[in-house]
């Protein structure tokens, strides 16, 4: 996923890998910050094995963050600091900054700019940028497309660095936002007017997908129900000849009744009368003034919409990444209307790959926009608080039928009855606040190979279902699922249960149903039931009554509870027309290649609901290889994969 290469200088063109995901552990920390805005940065902590540890010279030494062959991040080293752990290790903390940061290396001279093009004025900027600074930290311009109304530029320019300038005389005038690109051939800068692009359909940000934590803030504070507008200064011969008195400025008072402000009387009738100006400098009569108020005006928005968002980058193709400036469909009713939000800043933990958490830019509400969401929010608690009353009455009836019962056997049953029922009806209730959600992320399956397991880790990495074993065969008692169970019910994983099978005969897999049975409910206990029981068949150890041994271990389960919709047959390719595949949902195991990607995978020969691509995946709380599946049928996505 991501590495970091090191270079002492930065016109080295071999680095070394200082950081890999998979192999190098000699990083503490590493947060890369990926801003729209401003200049990215990079917090790095090393101990002392690392080869930077000692050896980072400020503003010379170089790295470069790459998520697969991307390059994400081009950077110098700033000071660094050098501290003892608790635990008396010794580390090394280091700030990068992106090379977007050669602009504050350069100062621009004093010009008037006259009818130049956004674009020429930017190149023009770039040009006695790069005059003054060597060769590795100049940049060729090149996409520009930002423009204004008559496509032309009237600026002077001061003494400010380069980056200072472009900010002030470009971007915060005209908009727009700079880009860096590593080539070939150099450092290109773009000047774009949007660099994003919009994910209406695809990698949504969805409750139940990838979505960790969402709040909303909505904010009426600068709200003006009042507006007074401001032009320019109104010169004045001051006869003291003192410099820090305050001039009027021109106002609309004398084309607007003597009234030096507009009342917004929709606004006001919501938030009551709130004053607030606004100024334009370049604006000196009042005849110019009172159109561009009353345009203001229209644009007035009822609030601001302050977002938070902890999402898990990762899809049905194991890896979906947010990218600063797109904008993607944000799913969670409980929060807000379905709605594209923009990315405007990414924080990406390199010791926690799959997590980020992303700022979205703060949205403008009109007033009509502003009352609806509150009278939609309105209703929707309404409809929640119904349907919360509907259940609470439900339960106080089952709480007075279990009450009046008699027999403790009957008592039982008809508990497990209503339990069922009330069960059936919270689900109900899910199904109607948000829908059908699913996990999505790795389908992974575990055992005593895979030893000690970080379960908070695999979780918050972006788990959709873990497979645990609890057995190979009656002999063999797996060392770790007395431990993995519960660790994963405590860490929220959805979770199945699996026997490896290596029954002689009809007689001696029910015996091995039986253990499996009585080993895994005894780690469960009462907590969350697993999703399915899998009985794992890759060899015949039957000596040709496989399948009538498989149907019966299937059917001892059946008799313990367990129906066959909560059995998985994991088999395989050769093995598959040896058994009775009717009965249940089918696992086949194909790997090709086996290199960890599906893509050098090798589809399974038969149908499938679900295919086991690999034997050396990777997942974060882990170590090591771990089997990875991907592709459920949607029946097995219903059955097992729906929260």
């Amino acid at each position: 996923m991501y590495s970091i290469i090191a270079y002492d200088s930065p016109t080295d063109s071999i680095g070394k890998v200082i950081f890999n995901v998979a192999t190098n552990k000699l990083v503490s920390a590493g947060n890369l910050t990926l801003k729209e805005s401003d200049i990215d940065d990079f917090e790095l902590s090393v101990n002392q094995n690392n080869p930077l540890f000692g050896r980072v010279k400020p503003l010379q030494t170089h790295i470069v963050v790459k998520q697969g062959n991307e390059i994400l991040f081009k950077g110098r080293a700033l000071k660094p600091k050098r501290e003892m752990t608790s635990s008396g290790q010794f580390v090394q903390s280091f700030s990068f900054e992106s090379i977007l940061a050669y602009l504050l290396d350069s100062t621009q001279r004093f010009k008037e700019v006259h009818n130049t093009s956004p674009s020429d004025f930017f190149k023009l900027l770039i040009d006695v940028h790069n005059s003054q600074v060597p060769g590795y930290k100049q940049f060729k311009v090149g996409n520009v497309d930002v423009t204004n109304s008559t496509d032309n530029v009237y600026r002077f320019i001061d003494y400010a660095n380069t980056y200072d300038t472009i900010k002030d005389k470009l971007i915060s005038r005209l908009g727009g936002f700079l880009r860096v690109r590593i080539e070939s051939d150099g450092n290109y800068i773009d000047y774009l007017k949007d660099p994003g692009k919009e994910h209406s359909t695809d990698n949504p940000i969805k409750v139940g997908r990838n979505l960790k934590s969402a709040s909303v803030e909505i904010d009426p504070t600068n709200v003006i129900t009042r507006f007074i507008p401001l032009g320019a200064t109104i010169e004045s011969n001051n006869p003291n000849g003192e410099t820090n008195v305050a001039n009027p400025r021109i106002t609309i008072a004398s084309v607007n009744g003597g009234r030096d402000y507009i009342d917004i009387p929709e606004l006001q009738a919501v938030f009551g009368v709130i004053n607030g100006t606004n100024i334009w400098d370049d604006v000196h009569t009042p005849e110019t003034l009172k159109p561009k108020a009353e345009q203001w005006i229209r644009d007035q928005t009822a609030a601001e919409e302050h977002w938070t968002i902890s999402a898990v980058e990762i899809g049905l193709d194991r890896f979906k990444t947010f990218n600063v400036s797109d904008s993607y469909q944000f799913i969670n009713p409980a929060v807000a209307e379905p709605q594209l939000l923009r990315i405007t800043q990414k924080v990406i933990d390199l010791l926690n790959p799959h997590s980020s958490s992303l700022t979205i830019g703060d949205k403008k509400n009109t007033l009509t926009q502003y009352q609806s969401d509150a009278l939609n929010a309105t209703k929707q608690v309404d409809v929640l608080k119904s349907r919360l009353a509907a259940q609470a009455a439900k339960i106080v009836t089952i709480s007075n039928e279990l009450g009046g019962i008699g027999s403790i056997k009957e008592t039982q049953s008809t508990q497990d009855e209503l339990i069922k029922e009330l069960q059936e009806q919270v689900q109900k209730l899910q199904e109607q606040t948000v829908g059908d959600q699913y996990y999505e992320g790795s389908i992974i399956d575990v055992s005593e190979f895979q030893g000690s397991i970080n379960w908070s880790q695999v979780v918050s990495s972006g788990l959709a279902l873990s497979v645990i074993r609890v057995q190979s065969g009656s002999s063999h008692i797996d060392n770790t699922y007395t431990a993995n169970i519960p660790n994963a019910i405590s860490a929220g994983a959805n979770y199945a249960v699996y026997a490896y099978f290596s029954a002689l005969n009809a007689a001696d897999a029910e015996i091995e149903a039986r253990d499996f049975y009585n080993r895994a409910t005894s780690a469960i206990g009462s907590r969350k039931q697993p999703r399915f029981w899998m009985i794992d068949v890759e060899a015949d150890s039957t000596s040709g009554t496989l399948s009538s041994s498989v149907t019966a271990y299937m059917n001892k389960l059946n008799s313990l509870g367990i129906p066959d919709s909560k059995i998985v047959i994991y088999v395989s390719n050769a093995l598959y027309p040896s058994i009775d595949t009717s009965r249940t949902q089918i696992w086949i195991p194909s790997y090709g290649v086996n290199d960890g990607t599906v893509a050098n995978s090798r589809k399974p020969l038969y149908t499938y609901d679900l295919w086991q691509y690999t034997s050396k995946g990777s997942i974060a709380g882990i170590s090591g290889n771990v089997d990875m599946s991907t592709e459920p049928s949607a029946r097995f996505k219903d059955n097992y994969l729906k929260i």
